[in-house]
């Protein structure tokens, strides 16, 4: 059987294009209900900060171990999902995201104890800004490019906020930046990538 060069070409854009309309509808089902949580705790985090500064530890502690409880339910819950395809490298895969964040989150915290910083928007820039790597390498493993653009559009807001906007309003900023974008970006995922 033999094939012309168009005929191979046309076969090969069809192949790239199930590729990305088969990424598209993971994103869609997964990570935008990843990103719309996250950036819904972001930004009810950012302002319970702004309106109750004395809570800011338990407000955020409290958010993130109901934010890390819910994805890790919800990973498991679609890794046992009756999907029509298993992937055995995607459990390992799993894990090792799993593991990328743990380690990652144990790392800021040893980064801070070193670097010490000097008050909490220092604090809070660190781990925004830290977070938004994470989410910049992700994307390029993974080839999700809306997670490094994700990731650069909030650390580009995040500096804005560290550099330019008085401490005083930097959470009532962030709150819409930094969580508006993550919410934003889940949303825009759900909603038009089906």
């Amino acid at each position: 059987m033999d094939i012309s060069e168009k005929e191979a070409q046309d076969s090969l854009e069809q192949i790239q294009a199930v590729s990305i309309r088969t990424r598209k509808t993971i994103a869609a089902s997964y990570d935008s209900a990843m990103l719309m949580m996250w950036g819904l705790i972001w930004f009810v985090a950012f302002l319970g900060t702004h309106f109750f500064l004395g809570w800011v530890w338990p407000i955020w502690m409290g958010l993130s171990g109901i934010g890390c409880i819910a994805t890790l339910v919800f990973s498991w819950s679609q890794s046992r999902s009756a999907n029509p395809v298993k992937i055995p490298a995607a459990e390992k895969i799993g894990w090792r995201i799993f593991w990328f964040w743990s380690l990652l989150f144990v790392y800021i915290f040893l980064w801070l104890s070193i670097l010490k910083p000097l008050h909490g928007i220092q604090i809070n820039a660190f781990i925004c800004t830290t977070i938004m790597f994470a989410y910049i390498v992700t994307g390029l493993w993974f080839k999700c490019y809306y997670m490094v653009w994700l990731g650069l559009g909030v650390t580009c807001t995040t500096l804005v906020g560290f550099y330019l906007i008085p401490p005083s309003y930097y959470c009532l900023w962030m709150a819409p930046t930094g969580g508006g974008s993550i919410l934003g970006t889940g949303l825009y995922i759900r909603l038009f990538w089906k």
